[in-house]
């Protein structure tokens, strides 16, 4: 019987173990594109209000209150991001991915791996997306599932190894002529048994409190982009999936 256990408990103990040896090692470290030179500079993130810990349930439980988007709808916000893994911009002669210009440094790619049922293109609720970037030294790949989509936000449900490890729900809503735009993240397993140890893992091993602390930064300085392109590129969104930015050269 004491074997019988030993065996149970190591083949339990397998699977967070790939589920970890998939975030972080498969399938190698990501290839860093050169940072962008874009013709504007981000707000102070510490501007904007963060916080995170860990739960009674050994989760993590993230928030981000984001710098306000002045005259920036919530409309605008949700097409950006269904727009943002099958559009382009050209930017002075360049032409590059949306999602490059969506943060200096930070970004490498992001795809659409399972289209929406509804045949929508791009981010849409159903559609499972695959994204690759980092936070200062940390890469970070992941693969996440669209349970909702609106004007009103999304959620995003983290999928690795065929497991869901938490959710992320953006929620923008209209105020003062701009947009309010927060995030509130679940990081980590509710799987009896093995989800404590998968947890922990997580904790210690990938969303660490300097991966935590980066993680954030990161999101602040991106959301606060949007307010240097986006209502250019939204008054061009009937013209297809390319657009063209007429922005002044970086001194």
């Amino acid at each position: 019987m004491k074997i019988l256990r030993k065996l149970l408990t190591s083949l339990l103990l397998l699977v967070p173990l790939g589920v970890v040896g998939f975030l972080l090692f498969s399938p190698g470290p990501l290839e860093r594109d050169k940072p962008r030179d874009l013709p504007w500079v981000l707000p102070d993130y510490r501007s904007a209000h963060t916080q995170w810990e860990i739960g009674r349930d050994g989760r993590i439980y993230a928030e981000v209150e984001h710098l306000f988007l002045r005259d920036i709808t919530p409309t605008m916000v949700a097409w950006f991001y269904q727009q943002l893994p099958i559009s382009t911009v050209s930017l002075h002669g360049t032409t590059y991915p949306l999602y490059h210009i969506f943060h200096p440094v930070g970004h490498g790619r992001i795809q659409v791996v399972e289209a929406a049922p509804s045949g929508l293109p791009g981010m849409a609720q159903g559609a499972t997306i695959m994204r690759e970037e980092w936070f200062g030294p940390y890469d970070s790949r992941g693969t996440a599932r669209l349970m909702e989509f609106s004007d009103a936000g999304m959620l995003a449900v983290p999928v690795a190894a065929g497991m869901e490890i938490g959710q992320v729900r953006h929620s923008y809503r209209a105020e003062n002529g701009g947009t309010v735009y927060k995030v509130e993240a679940v990081i980590g397993s509710k799987l009896p048994v093995i989800g404590p140890v998968l947890n922990w893992i997580i904790r210690t091993q990938v969303f660490h409190p300097a991966m935590m602390a980066l993680w954030q930064q990161h999101q602040i300085e991106e959301v606060a982009s949007l307010q240097f392109f986006l209502a250019e590129i939204y008054a061009q969104r009937e013209s297809g999936n390319h657009y063209v930015l007429e922005l002044p050269s970086p001194e």
